[in-house]
């Protein structure tokens, strides 16, 4: 019997956090293990809107692009598949997504710490990303650690969070999966 047949908010699987704590990575291989679809959110915005993420940015401004994602975000959860979303790290804060999402789905919050993300991050993924281009090794702590505060009120609302940096990636993917499917009703708090 498929795993939506018992739960169908488990059926849907939104993986929230902070812009390098994993959500991707995490997702394409937890969907992997539970046979579900994997989705990336930027992905799907690009795809709707015909430009880059830092392009709908640049073009029409984050108002527009947090407009843009939450169209995509109910779109995704529309699909008659088994789905792992990866959100961008500020997704959950805009629209009222993070009501949507754990009303539609099981919310995954992947923590980190500031300095972690900050370790995490190359300087490719610090340039795809608009709101942490351009600083400095301390700019870029601080943002993240004053982002990460405002953020967080959104974040632990989900129905469950890990540590994302404390384990390997297979094994983040497996500690969400058995919390999916019931093996487990809590992960690392």
């Amino acid at each position: 019997m498929p795993l939506s047949a018992l739960d169908p908010k488990k059926s849907k699987v939104f993986l929230v956090g902070m812009p390098g704590c994993g959500k991707s990575t995490v997702g394409k291989v937890l969907a992997q293990q539970l046979g579900y679809v994997f989705l990336d959110l930027d992905t799907l915005v690009e795809e709707q809107e015909g430009l880059t993420v830092p392009q709908v940015f640049e073009q029409h401004g984050q108002a527009y692009f947090r407009e843009a994602e939450a169209r995509a975000l109910r779109q995704a959860a529309t699909r008659p598949e088994q789905i792992v979303l990866a959100t961008g790290g500020g997704a959950p804060c805009f629209c009222g997504n993070m009501d949507f999402m754990v009303a539609t789905g099981t919310t995954v919050y992947l923590r980190l710490s500031p300095q972690e993300l900050v370790d995490r991050l190359t300087p490719l993924d610090l340039q795809a990303r608009p709101l942490l281009r351009d600083k400095s090794p301390l700019q870029l702590h601080q943002y993240l650690a004053d982002t990460l505060s405002q953020r967080e009120l959104f974040y632990r609302r989900a129905s469950c969070g890990v540590e994302a940096g404390r384990a390997s990636i297979s094994a983040v993917a497996r500690e969400i999966a058995r919390y999916i499917t019931g093996a487990s009703t809590q992960l690392s708090e």
